[in-house]
């Protein structure tokens, strides 16, 4: 089996690496060239830049502007996921996936949703509600939009 990337992966690799985020990717490039499977020279190509990330998001944009189709609902629906997750691990504070909402959706103006949390952040930094409310307002905005089971 060769080890490689969908275009969902490499659209939602670029944005989380252009926010910031690139641990995960790391992690998985790592994994797969460890293993004993074979894998893709798109995957060869980010681990020889693993350590650079600008030259990770330029790689990645590049192999996911060739994408014809991308399930964008599906990376969304990743993203809430992985935002969801580090909240409840408690790896990133609401304050803090607030701001990166507003970084992807700066990224991927299609998610409007993203933007309504953020605009929740604008409003209470000016008065008009509590940060209070905005991060319940986020933290429910994600538990009802995860896939991932709570217990």
């Amino acid at each position: 089996m060769l080890l490689d990337l969908t275009a969902e992966d490499k659209y939602y690799y670029w944005l989380m690496t252009s926010i910031g985020l690139d641990e995960e990717l790391v992690g998985y490039i790592r994994d797969c060239v460890e293993s004993d499977e074979e894998v893709s020279e798109l995957i060869l190509e980010l681990y020889n830049e693993i350590q650079n990330r600008n030259a990770l998001k330029r790689i990645l944009y590049l192999s996911h502007i060739e994408s014809t189709e991308i399930n964008k609902d599906s990376v969304e629906t990743r993203i809430v996921n992985y935002f969801y997750s580090n909240l409840l691990n408690q790896t990133l504070t609401l304050n803090q996936i607030g701001d990166y909402l507003s970084m992807l959706y700066s990224l991927e103006p299609e998610w409007s949703d993203f933007e309504w949390i953020s605009e929740n952040y604008s409003l209470a930094r000016d008065g008009v509600f509590s940060f209070k409310q905005a991060d319940n307002r986020l933290r429910q905005f994600l538990k009802e939009n995860a896939s991932i089971n709570v217990e």
